[in-house]
């Protein structure tokens, strides 16, 4: 059996839009993206993805569902089958046999290590006047020490062994979470002396791993801790837990290091966000893009910070984010710059960020001396390239420019465009790309709507789950997938709402159970809290009403079927049951 922990953090790495994109084409409408439905014929695209939630739902079908849906419908997988085949994408290593529960106690074995770590780290820091005066000295408040539970390793080469030995920690529990070295001659010590120690939290905020600056100019000035079950720097960002939190403009701000992150949260800019020292990835790209559609990048003016700054532009821009480029002015870092200049002088240079097409072009331009006419043939001919991707306008507005800047006639570098474009015309392979208009939508009975309904009046009302259990039973629900799901709900009733959401939607391990969990959680109830009662009721009645007009449907063909064979006995004691069933479904008001 698949752990919960682990079947999560499948659907975390594999984000639904990347892997629908391989047999759907999808285009960005608003912060979802569409396509025509990969489940049945259709002209008009009702086939919707969403980033935010990581589900698909059509409009036209009724086809709904996660990531690991998806792949099950279309690869005709079983739950686990779609899941090795989504583990093995993003190269997890998953292991479908009984190690799978010790593996999670060892999980949160390494989570519990690593916070009694993290306060014998604050502890220490708490008792060192030259540590702590280091930080004051940055400009760092207690407040915000105690926020990000900043520390302090003592230089000693076993400070933390023998604290964690009188916690009852092995070293070979501590090697595992890369907190020791051990030594050539199978001796143990401490990874991390004489250091200041950035904790590393996950975007749940758990502690996965440290960071740790030395005091002085000493090499290396940074030390991370090691890949270890739990840290993985490609796939984590650090203040992400922070950054997430309350970031109504889905915008991140993208810097190099922990002070640099720390410092701007400092000052008020709380949607932050460091790449952990590591030249940023695809993961962290997609990581971002599910609380994001802007990402303005701030690396060091430096040339390797410039290349990093070129190569995370265009992997953040492949994630489908919008992306701008932050230039702090004399090669300054964040940090130093919002200490110097507050944080309203940081807020101008993000509105002054460039768009990545600026910034690609002002390096570029860099690159080359334009008094050359070899070297303006070279600017213009990849500053076209550049622009290939834009629209109509935008194009022009560039190409204008262009030809004010190296004398080049604006319709000889539209030529040139336009020849490059033509080359590059052809239709995808396995891509549904049918555009003529006319598609019904899909009409869903009225007792799915309330089945649906009652189950998320359960799942969101702890209130509301204590009357529907005592008014309704599950052997009372029509669909196979309700009644699973309302075991479920029961299941995991002494949990909080994210976590039963959590741990029901690892249950739903069938498509058509993870379909309509989906449309349940997609389900938008408008009511007042002591009104649960009531709209528990209509549900219910709408459940037993198309009871009855099944049942009386089934009667009214044995009663022709009765008369036709010159069964009138039969056949009247038939219609007083119809009699009967009519006046249940006329007393359902």
């Amino acid at each position: 059996m698949i752990s919960e922990d682990v079947i999560q953090r499948v659907k975390e790495e594999n984000d639904i839009v990347d892997v629908i994109s391989e047999t759907v084409k999808l285009k960005r409408a608003g912060r979802n993206y569409s396509g025509l439905c990969p489940f049945h014929h259709e002209k008009t695209p009702s086939f919707s993805v969403s980033v935010d939630k990581q589900i698909y739902k059509c409009f036209g079908c009724g086809e709904a569902g996660n990531v690991i849906t998806f792949v099950m419908k279309t690869k005709n997988l079983n739950f686990p089958e779609a899941v090795k085949l989504l583990a093995d994408r993003v190269n997890i290593d998953l292991e479908l046999d009984h190690d799978n529960d010790n593996k999670n106690n060892n999980f949160e074995k390494l989570y519990t290590l690593n916070v009694e770590s993290a306060r014998y780290f604050f502890n220490c820091l708490q008792k060192d006047d030259t540590a702590k005066k280091y930080l004051i000295n940055r400009g760092i408040t207690e407040a915000t020490i105690r926020k990000f539970g900043l520390g302090y390793s003592i230089d000693r080469w076993d400070g933390l062994i023998r604290h964690l030995k009188a916690k009852r920690y092995t070293e070979l529990d501590m090697l595992t979470a890369g907190l020791v070295i051990k030594s050539q001659k199978g001796s143990y010590y401490d990874r991390f002396r004489n250091r200041i120690i950035f904790p590393v939290f996950n975007y749940k905020g758990k502690v996965i791993g440290f960071g740790g600056r030395v005091l002085d100019d000493s090499k290396p000035k940074y030390l991370n801790s090691p890949e270890t079950s739990l840290f993985k720097k490609g796939i984590n960002l650090y203040g992400l837990n922070f950054a997430i939190k309350n970031n109504n403009s889905r915008m991140f701000i993208i810097v190099e290091g922990y002070m640099d992150c720390i410092s701007l949260h400092q000052h008020g800019i709380t949607n932050a966000v460091a790449s952990l020292g590591t030249a940023l990835t695809m993961n962290q790209a997609k990581l971002m893009k599910r609380y994001a559609d802007k990402v303005i990048i701030s690396y060091d003016a430096d040339s390797a910070g410039q290349m990093a700054t070129l190569r995370g532009l265009e992997i953040l821009k492949k994630a489908g984010l919008d992306v701008r480029v932050l230039i702090v002015p004399q090669g300054k870092d964040p940090d130093e710059f919002i200490r110097n200049n507050g944080k309203e002088a940081f807020l101008k240079l993000i509105q002054e960020a460039l768009p990545l097409i600026d910034y690609r072009i002002n390096v570029l331009k860099n690159e080359l001396n334009l008094s050359d006419s070899d070297d303006i043939v070279k600017y213009a001919e990849k500053t076209l390239e550049m622009l290939e991707e834009l629209d109509p306008l935008e194009k022009e507005v560039y190409i204008k420019r262009l030809s004010e800047e190296t004398k080049i006639r604006d319709q000889a570098l539209y030529d040139i465009m336009n020849n490059k474009i033509q080359k590059n015309v052809k239709n995808s392979e396995n891509m549904n790309t049918d555009n003529i208009f006319g598609q019904k939508l899909y009409l869903e009975p009225a007792y799915l709507k309330a089945e649906r309904g009652l189950l998320k009046l359960m799942v969101n009302d702890n209130n509301a789950l204590e009357y529907a259990l005592s008014t309704i039973k599950k052997d009372e629900l029509i669909m196979d997938s309700h009644r699973k799901i309302f075991d479920y709900i029961v299941e995991n009733m002494q949990f909080d709402e994210n976590e039963r959401e959590k741990r029901i939607e690892s249950r739903c391990d069938d498509i058509d159970t993870s379909k309509e969990w989906v449309n349940i959680l997609e389900t938008n109830l408008v009511y007042d809290e002591y009104d649960y009662e009531n709209m528990i009721k209509d549900f219910i009645k709408g459940i037993q009403k198309y009871k009855f007009e099944e049942a009386k449907k089934e009667l009214i063909n044995k009663i022709k079927r009765y008369e036709s064979e010159g069964k009138l006995e039969e056949s009247l004691k038939l219609a007083h049951e119809l009699i009967e069933i009519q006046k249940k479904i006329g007393g359902i008001q």
